[in-house]
């Protein structure tokens, strides 16, 4: 197997210097590589607290934080009658 070709380019190359890496750009490559994938992006939607102004409303239009605004329900389907405890 011929290599010369291998011996050619380290002489053609050999005054050059790598390029130095850059710190600072390689942080930030890495923190936007794993801020883009799926499971970042699960776990800062469910660390990042999500203000549900009626959760009525969110229930009823299957909006995106319709599993908190469940929560925030806590059971009642509408909160002034539960309070003054004329349901059923």
């Amino acid at each position: 197997m011929d290599l010369g070709f291998l011996r050619r380019a380290e002489q053609r190359f050999a005054s050059r210097a790598a390029a130095r890496l850059d710190f600072g750009m390689l942080l930030a490559a890495l923190k936007a590589q794993q801020a883009s994938s799926p499971a970042a992006r699960a776990q800062a939607a469910l660390a990042a607290p999500h203000i549900i102004a009626d959760p009525l409303v969110e229930i009823l239009l299957a909006g995106p934080c319709w599993r908190q605004a469940v929560a925030a329900q806590g059971g009642r389907f509408h909160r002034a009658l539960a309070r003054q405890r004329l349901v059923n």
